[in-house]
C-alpha cells in the first residue's frame, strides 16, 4: 500500500512538472517569463514542505498530514484543469505543489512505523522502486491525453485522481500510533 501511495504521488508530481513549462507557455508569455513562472510553484512547495513538515514533527503524526498534503495536490491539480485564467491556474498549481513537496519527508517515516530490521531495508527499497515507476507513467499519460484531447484538462484530472487515490490509500494504512511516534522521536534525535 505504501508503494501505491508513493506511485500516486510521483505520477501527479512528475506529470505536472514535466508539462508545467508547456502549460505556462500557453498563457502567451515569453520564454524568459515561462522559466520564471515555472519556478514559482516550487518556491511555494519549498515553503509549504518546511511548514507542513514542521507541524508533522511537532505533533508526531504523519498519516493525516500525508493525506491532507495529497488532497491539496489533488484539489490544486484537478481545479487547474477547469480554469482558463492564467493567474488562477498558477495559484492552483502553487497550492498543489505545496502538497506534492510536503509529502515525501512526511511519508518516509510511515514505513518505519511497521517495518523493522532487514524487512525495513527490503520494504523501503520495494516502495521506492515501485513508486518511482510512475516517473514514467504520469508524464506519459499526461502527454497521451494532451495529444488525444488537444488540451491538458483530461491529463490534469487523471493526475488529480492519482493524488486523491494516494490520499485514500494512506488513510487506510494501519499504523501503530505508538510506533509512529517512537520512529518520529528516533528520527528527530538524529
Amino acid at each position: 500500500m505504501c508503494a501505491l501511495v508513493y506511485f500516486c504521488l510521483n505520477a501527479a508530481s512528475y506529470g505536472v512538472a514535466f508539462f508545467l513549462p508547456t502549460i505556462i507557455k500557453g498563457f502567451g508569455v515569453s520564454d524568459t517569463q515561462t522559466g520564471l513562472l515555472a519556478a514559482l510553484p516550487f518556491v511555494f512547495g519549498a515553503v509549504g514542505m518546511v511548514l507542513l513538515g514542521r507541524h508533522s514533527d511537532r505533533t508526531m503524526e504523519r498519516k493525516g498530514h500525508v493525506a491532507v498534503a495529497l488532497l491539496m495536490a489533488a484539489i490544486g491539480i484537478g481545479l487547474a484543469g477547469f480554469v482558463s485564467n492564467a493567474v488562477v491556474v498558477m495559484a492552483l498549481l502553487c497550492f498543489a505543489q505545496i502538497g506534492v513537496s510536503a509529502v515525501p519527508p512526511m511519508f518516509w517515516p510511515l514505513p518505519a512505523s511497521f517495518l523493522t530490521g532487514a524487512s525495513a531495508a527490503a520494504g523501503i527499497a520495494a516502495i521506492n522502486s515501485l513508486g518511482n515507476l510512475s516517473g514514467f507513467a504520469g508524464p506519459y499519460a499526461m502527454g497521451y491525453l494532451k495529444d488525444l484531447t488537444g488540451n491538458f484538462t483530461a491529463g490534469l484530472l487523471l493526475l488529480a485522481g492519482c493524488a486523491l487515490a494516494g490520499a485514500i490509500v494512506v488513510v487506510m494504512l494501519r499504523i501503530d500510533a505508538r510506533r509512529e511516534h517512537l520512529s518520529g522521536e528516533i528520527a528527530m534525535a538524529h
